[in-house]
């Protein structure tokens, strides 16, 4: 349940750069599935997951006029799942059969898996809204093409959202103890939804 989050900037006059064939981009109809974790899993993990997750931001002038685009995106082959090791049996009581107890432990490791899944989305969803706030803020430097210093406050401002991005993802592993905390995971997934829609 650990998050990485990059912020890539291409400077003024370079081209956008492509997604990597194997990226996802944060779509509202697409949601990460435990299959888009594909990395291998450190030795020394001892987290459930860690999600790649990146905003791309480029800018360029064209023609006087500036151009420019962010995106958020997920990275599966640096992102990983790590399945819980322990019993198949789990903590389920010893009066169940052993088709019941399997049933209970499959049942138990399925919400994990949910609840885990649900977290790493709302990290990849919390990118999207300051992917948002980006955008928003490139119509503030229209004229940056035409202005002295160019499109060097963008570069701030990138920075500044980066900074952003980074204390927004760690206060929310925070105060949801890494998804851990249902309610605190509930009044997130609310407020980030909302910022969404």
């Amino acid at each position: 349940m650990r998050i990485t989050a990059l912020l890539l900037a291409v400077l003024c006059a370079a081209p956008a750069a492509g997604l990597a064939q194997d990226t996802i981009e944060w779509s509202l109809e697409r949601r990460l599935t435990k299959g888009d974790f594909k990395g291998r899993v450190p030795a020394a993990a001892q987290n459930g997951s860690m999600s790649a997750i990146s905003i791309d931001a480029s800018w360029e002038c064209e023609r006087g006029a500036l151009v420019a685009a962010a995106r958020a995106t997920f990275d599966p082959s640096k992102s990983w799942w790590r399945n819980p090791g322990g019993s198949v049996w789990g903590n389920v009581g010893e009066r169940m059969s052993s088709s019941q107890a399997q049933q209970e432990a499959r049942r138990s490791a399925l919400q994990r898996d949910m609840q885990l899944l649900d977290h790493e989305q709302l990290h990849f969803d919390i990118a999207e809204v300051v992917v948002r706030k980006i955008k928003a803020r490139f119509a503030e430097f229209k004229n940056a093409c035409a202005e002295p210093g160019g499109t060097g406050p963008i570069q701030q401002m990138v920075v500044e959202a980066d900074l952003e991005l980074q204390e927004e993802q760690q206060r929310y592993d925070r105060e949801t103890g890494h998804g851990v905390n249902a309610r605190a995971q509930d009044q997130w997934q609310r407020r980030i939804c909302a910022l969404l829609n």
